[in-house]
């Protein structure tokens, strides 16, 4: 099947989006993270251990996006493929 120019267009401000969207989301999830840790850490007075616990927790959150994001693009890949 051809796609016209319009369909190719729309593909590609949907793959821009989506990179552009993949650095804010990254950002907020080890900002979150801290953020969580450093108020949990003045609640309990356990400086800068829940800090460090939960911004780990937002480096995870980031690479799992990273990690569906690759998942999804190959999955992308394999259909262009197959067509």
């Amino acid at each position: 099947m051809v796609k016209s120019m319009s369909e190719d267009k729309r593909e590609v401000i949907k793959s821009l989006i989506s990179y552009s969207s993949l650095g804010l989301e990254m950002g907020l999830c080890v900002a979150i993270g801290i953020a969580i840790g450093y108020f949990l850490d003045r609640y309990f007075l356990t400086s800068p251990y829940l800090t460090i616990i939960f911004m780990i927790f937002g480096v995870i959150a980031a690479m799992k996006t990273i990690y569906q994001l690759m998942k999804k693009l190959q999955k992308e890949n394999e259909r262009d493929k197959n067509n």
